[in-house]
């Protein structure tokens, strides 16, 4: 079974303004669809990340330099992110139009990525 990991995209602050029983709403029907997940053995883990506290590094002159971030002119963010294990790219796309990030919001969109497995890699070089 191949790993993919579903990153979620949104305009920054999207749901900073919303009332405090629509975010435990929202909150419930990701909870449910990640338990739902779960259950059916593919779900690996995921979070959601901090709208505060980003730090961009980059290297400038051959050195890495951190920044604040993310930027006020940022169309959008990563909001979270799930790790799933499904058979092929297809069935992850299946389990990523389920996902309630797309339903909450018109502008959210979801970035499925494959995870290469790097066991053979860490073996070879250990």
């Amino acid at each position: 079974m191949a790993q993919y990991m579903l990153l979620l995209h949104q305009v920054p602050n999207y749901n900073a303004d919303l009332p405090r029983e629509k975010m435990l709403e929202m909150t419930k029907r990701y909870m449910a669809w990640a338990d739902a997940l779960r259950q059916k053995g593919r779900m690996v883990g995921g979070e959601k990340l901090s709208a505060g506290g980003v730090r961009h590094i980059r290297v400038k002159d051959g050195k890495p330099v951190a920044s604040d971030g993310p930027y006020a002119e940022a169309k959008d963010v990563i909001g979270g992110y799930f790790v799933i294990e499904a058979k092929d790219a297809a069935e992850a796309e299946t389990i990523a139009r389920d996902c309630p990030h797309l339903v909450l919001s018109g502008t959210n969109w979801v970035e499925i990525r494959p995870i290469d497995d790097m066991s053979q890699a860490r073996a070879a070089a250990g």
